[in-house]
């Protein structure tokens, strides 16, 4: 996986990757996209994106818990989430997540 910068400072970027790992399978992998992807941008929210093979219900409990980290981490950030697991039907926001974005796991 070739890393490119984000707008992300690299104890932020360690921060997620953490929560990552103690929430999902280490099969899974995390994407940030959106602003914080694109150099020529200011400010704005942290989005993440997520392909993992958890099923729906697996999902729900893993999405909460690095939630929960993730806001104790950032304080008052706004963090999206997205998330497509095993039986997810494809949307659009995933193609662009993977497209535009940048893998860190």
């Amino acid at each position: 996986m070739t890393e490119k910068k984000v707008r992300l400072t690299d104890v932020q970027i360690q921060a997620i990757r953490q929560a990552f790992k103690e929430c999902f399978t280490n099969d899974d992998h995390l994407w940030i996209f959106g602003s914080r992807a694109d150099l020529s941008k200011k400010g704005g929210d942290i989005d993440l994106y997520i392909e993992t093979e958890l099923d729906v219900t697996q999902v729900l409990s893993a999405k909460l818990g690095f939630a929960k980290k993730l806001f104790l981490a950032f304080d008052d950030r706004k963090i999206d989430i997205v998330v497509k697991y095993k039986s997810a039907k494809e949307q659009e926001i995933y193609k662009q997540a993977t497209k535009n974005g940048v893998q860190i796991l």
